[in-house]
């Protein structure tokens, strides 16, 4: 005799069917039970919820040349931030992660839900940073859970558990780390120190998350890995090029590289045991029109600094580069090579952090 599957169990059992409108129907004529089911308040959300991926909405920046700190570049759903106003302090961003940004004011951190407009202040007061300074340094926000639904939760959910990671050089080029966890309102012991090649420092770059791993840009081509699970740090090289960023690869599983010198972009992919492995090569002179033709403008010397192309971004789970060109700021999806203009060209656009989010059921 086959056994039947307790009623109570059908519901979270029927959320995993696509939805679409031909198959809730089909579901919803199978039996009264099914019917009753798929026709129950909230169902179709959470239905949707299961399926949707976060996309990106837009991205802050650091840049004074525009009025505002965000830039939207999705028209799916309006977004309406309610920015904290803690004092009179001058706020930074670093971090932007699962509907969360991360900013930073010398020791002082601030994880602010945008939608909701609640934030949480944490100081990084601790013996081990005595030498601890935003020039060598750089910090990551993090949630608690690893899987698409805690994510999603963390978008809509303002006060649900998150880590900062942190990482920095002292003067002698030792490396020292920790973990503050909102649970505890504590930070993590230090793992043990790692020493930096000679006359090198932490990058203040966006980092890369995998796997509860933070991967941190260093000077000289080298990567600092902190696995906060088994509080260790380690160093490794990567490929040359100054005009680089790391990114996720093969759905967020993998670390990867993007580079551009002079029009061309590449993109590796680091393996377990096989090292950087150059997957894709790109004239961005072809795929992007008339920027082959741009030249530099010889009048103006906050251009002049700048490359013709720079990656100035990447999407938290490496769907998304953003390029900054002589012609405009472009989104490149490197999973099918297309490019959309979103803005045009700002001076002063160093580093973008990409703003992710679950859409809402306006926009489906």
């Amino acid at each position: 005799m086959i056994p039947t599957i307790p009623y109570e169990l059908h519901p979270g059992i029927l959320e995993h069917i696509p939805p679409s409108p031909q198959t809730i129907a089909h579901t919803s004529v199978v039996c009264k039970a099914w019917r009753r089911i798929v026709s129950a308040p909230g169902f179709l959300r959470r239905c949707h919820a299961r399926h949707v991926a976060p996309v990106v909405m837009g991205f802050f920046h650091n840049s004074s040349t525009l009025p505002r700190p965000f830039i939207q570049t999705n028209d799916t759903t309006s977004l309406s931030f309610r920015f904290p106003n803690d004092g009179n302090y001058s706020w930074t961003f670093m971090d932007c992660r699962h509907g969360r940004v991360l900013l930073r004011n010398g020791r002082r951190f601030l994880v602010w839900h945008p939608v909701t407009g609640h934030y949480r202040l944490i100081n990084a007061e601790y013996s081990h940073w005595e030498e601890y300074t935003e020039k060598n340094s750089n910090v990551a926000l993090l949630c608690v859970v690893d899987d698409n639904d805690g994510h999603q939760v963390c978008c809509q959910q303002p006060t649900s558990p998150f880590r900062v990671a942190l990482v920095h050089n002292d003067s002698w080029g030792h490396v020292h780390a920790g973990v503050y966890s909102s649970l505890t309102g504590q930070w993590s012991l230090p793992p043990t120190s790692v020493d930096l090649p000679l006359l090198c420092d932490i990058r203040v770059e966006p980092c890369v998350i995998i796997f509860n791993t933070m991967y941190q840009p260093v000077n000289d081509y080298h990567v600092l890995a902190y696995d906060m699970d088994k509080s260790t740090l380690t160093m490794f090289e990567r490929p040359n090029g100054g005009n680089a960023r790391l990114m996720k690869v093969d759905g967020g599983g993998r670390l990867g590289l993007a580079a551009v010198e002079d029009l061309t972009l590449r993109m590796w992919a680091r393996g377990a045991y096989s090292g950087w492995v150059l997957r894709t090569s790109v004239d961005l002179g072809e795929a992007i029109a008339c920027l082959s033709k741009v030249t530099l403008p010889k009048v103006d010397s906050s251009f002049l600094v700048m490359p013709q192309v720079k990656i100035i971004g990447s999407a938290e789970e490496g769907d998304a580069l953003f390029l900054w060109t002589m012609v405009g700021i472009f989104i490149l999806c490197p999973k099918t090579m297309e490019f959309k203009k979103v803005h045009e060209a700002v001076k002063g656009m160093e580093i973008v952090y990409p703003y992710t989010a679950f859409p809402t059921p306006a926009s489906w």
